[in-house]
């Protein structure tokens, strides 16, 4: 992880565009891509130009998606001065933290009365693939795997719509759990997904409840050690 807020623009990652995905849309995947993932790293100021040039696309569809990625945490616009990547914010961390606490203690409590073997399946598989990625250097798919492991508890409560509302209040969470997982023990949160798997699976509630917590705690846990190593990509 480089010790400086330079980063080069020729980096960006250019995805490819879905079918019947919308100018406006494309744009905005590919810029929260490159930030989440952290080829655009914090501090670091981006034009409208340079984002058009390199997706290929005008620059109405990119300024549309600056002011999207803004209400999202994930870029400020200052006027007159250009567009920067958002520093991380340790008060928006705490509080998405405390929101997923709330809401998903409640999810591991109906997951341990509701789920099927079909359920089981399916995070024995996520399981299985973060495991098969753990000596990976690709953070965004180990984080992918990690989000995947919790949509599926949602949808074994039956809790989709929830989610969904919840998505991109999390962005900026994300972008700070791609830290988490670079410089903390990966392992741990494998380790986690196993005992909560098999709480669920033996409709062990309390011990779910209370491991969920801890899971969804340690990412605050951790926000002192990586503050210190990287100051200049957080706000003061």
């Amino acid at each position: 992880m480089p010790k400086n807020r330079n980063n080069n623009i020729d980096n960006l990652i250019v995805l490819e565009k879905e079918k019947n995905e919308s100018i406006g849309d494309y744009a905005v995947r590919c810029i929260e891509y490159n930030i989440i993932n952290m080829v655009l790293y914090p501090g670091v100021f981006i034009s409208e130009k340079c984002i058009s040039d390199m997706l290929s696309i005008s620059r109405t569809p990119i300024r549309e998606a600056f002011y999207r990625l803004e209400k999202l945490n994930l870029i400020e616009i200052y006027p007159q001065k250009g567009t920067m990547v958002s520093l991380i914010d340790a008060n928006i961390i705490e509080e998405t933290s405390f929101m997923r606490k709330v809401i998903e203690k409640e999810i591991v409590n109906i997951a341990c009365e509701n789920h099927t073997k079909e359920h089981i399946e399916l995070l024995k598989n996520n399981i299985t693939e973060f495991e098969n990625n753990l000596d990976s250097t690709n953070f965004y798919e180990l984080l992918m795997l990690d989000i995947q492991f919790h949509k599926i508890l949602f949808s074994i409560a039956n809790k989709d719509l929830i989610y969904n509302i919840i998505l991109d209040s999390i962005k900026h969470f994300n972008r700070f759990r791609i830290f988490n997982i670079m410089e903390m023990d990966i392992k741990r949160i494998l380790n986690e997904h196993k005992k909560i798997l098999e709480y669920i699976k033996n409709k062990k509630t309390n011990k779910a409840l209370e491991l969920m917590e801890q899971h969804l705690t340690n990412v605050i846990d951790d926000i002192s050690f990586i503050r210190e190593k990287f100051p200049h990509y957080f706000k003061n």
